[in-house]
């Protein structure tokens, strides 16, 4: 079963940026190897945690990392690592249970925001301001 689903999730992930109900899929830009972009995704999960507050908790395996329970029990999200041709090709899959597809397309947004801050400051944290504000 698990082996299936990641085939399936493998599979959206590659038709590019992916939308289906309860789930969207964001393709990310490669990283030199999987450390990094395991690392710039623990970092992108932890700000989004510190600006919004909204991580139940943050799993992770030798490939993936995901925070859960976001928004209540409704919005799961995993990023995902895979070597691909020498390099890691990084992308983004969220999942909620309900009806909802604003809310988890907000989620991923945001994400999607804070990968990029985390990605242009080379992995470091990137400043406190919330995303989608204006800095002078």
């Amino acid at each position: 079963m698990l082996r299936k689903a990641g085939v399936l999730i493998l599979g959206l992930a590659t038709a590019g940026s992916a939308q289906a109900e309860g789930w969207s899929v964001t393709n990310f830009r490669s990283v030199p190897d999987r450390a990094t972009c395991m690392n710039y995704a623990e970092t992108t999960l932890n700000v989004y945690s510190q600006r919004f507050g909204q991580i139940g908790f943050i799993g992770r395996s030798d490939w993936t990392i995901g925070g859960y329970d976001m928004r209540g029990e409704v919005v799961d999200a995993l990023f995902i690592c895979p070597d691909e041709a020498g390099m890691t090709a990084p992308f983004l899959v969220i999942h909620n249970s309900d009806d909802d597809g604003a809310a988890r397309e907000t989620i991923s947004d945001r994400l999607g925001e804070i990968w990029d801050e985390v990605f242009n400051n080379g992995g470091a944290v990137p400043t406190p301001a919330p995303v989608g504000t204006a800095t002078k």
